[in-house]
């Protein structure tokens, strides 16, 4: 009886032992690397959280930028895409219209003669030599405007008719003795006629832009 209860005692001696020598050391150890592990997945889990932040609040900045320079490019684009617009509006309806116009107008034979008539006129008032070569489009019959211009002004003219050249409409007279043309073709007043009608025609056209 005595040397069984003796056998329990060394028994429970032996894994007394056991249990401080091994597993005792052993949940400690495993505590110590799980605690570890817990404050290094903490301080891992705080840098990428602060890493994460920073990406994130630079990638703000530089859509930020990014947007700043694509609203000023698209701000850019619209103004000069709306100044090519009134350009081309300009284009067609003032000066192709206005020239057309003009063009047609200047090309009537008694349109011609007047103005052939009255820079003879000029000339003569500011006691100017008048030999004088007077050129109307190519496409206007010059015997028309000869005709209507007279004897008497054809005599001042050097070669006694009227010349054709390459313009639409409207005339050139050449004063020989000056050097001088004095231009009013199609093209001299289409250039003189849109400094007068430009703005008006910008604050009807394009006031609200």
């Amino acid at each position: 009886m005595d040397t069984i209860e003796t056998g329990k005692d060394k028994v429970k001696k032996i894994c007394e032992v056991l249990r401080k020598e091994t597993i005792e050391p052993a949940i400690a150890e495993a505590k110590n690397i799980l605690q570890t592990a817990q404050n290094n997945a903490d301080l891992i889990i705080e840098e990428a959280r602060a890493k994460a932040g920073k990406i994130i609040a630079e990638a703000e900045k530089d859509i930020e930028k990014k947007y700043a320079v694509f609203k000023t490019a698209l701000n850019q684009g619209a103004r000069q895409s709306v100044e090519w617009l009134k350009q081309e509006i300009e284009e067609r309806l003032l000066h192709h219209n206005l020239g057309e116009m003009i063009a047609k107008s200047t090309s009537n034979p008694k349109v011609l003669s007047d103005m052939i008539k009255a820079v003879i006129k000029a000339v003569e008032e500011e006691g100017l030599e008048t030999e004088l070569s007077a050129v109307i489009p190519g496409a206007v019959d010059p015997q028309e405007v000869n005709v209507l211009l007279g004897k008497d002004l054809l005599e001042k003219l050097k070669e006694k008719s009227v010349l054709l050249g390459s313009k639409k409409g409207g005339v050139e007279v050449k004063l020989h003795k000056e050097h001088i043309t004095i231009d009013l073709s199609d093209t001299a007043l289409l250039e003189l006629m849109t400094q007068y009608v430009r703005k008006e025609f910008h604050q009807y056209f394009f006031a609200s832009t």
